[in-house]
């Protein structure tokens, strides 16, 4: 993720740089560090670079993680999950 900020009240825009070969990308956020409770999106474009995540509550943190995707065989295949970016929603 290359950037997280907090867009205006319940949402979040996120950005980050086109993984070379990827078929997509899966972004993971929650209220816990640990991630438990986790909601997941799944962006099933190779070519995007930015995401709005939108239902969040107000005045609270959120921790965001992503990881791209390809398909080989028919098997969905991840990266490692970026560093994760905290943001608090307005």
């Amino acid at each position: 993720i290359k950037r997280a900020i907090a867009v205006n009240k319940k949402q979040a825009k996120i950005t980050w740089n086109k993984v070379e070969g990827a078929k997509g990308y899966q972004i993971q956020y929650s209220t816990k560090t640990n991630f438990k409770g986790k909601k997941t999106i799944t962006v099933k474009s190779a070519s995007a670079t930015k995401k709005l995540i939108k239902k969040l509550k107000s005045g609270k943190k959120y921790y965001i993680r992503m990881r791209a995707y390809k398909i080989v065989d028919g098997q969905t295949l991840y990266t490692s999950y970026s560093a994760k970016k905290k943001v608090k929603i307005k």
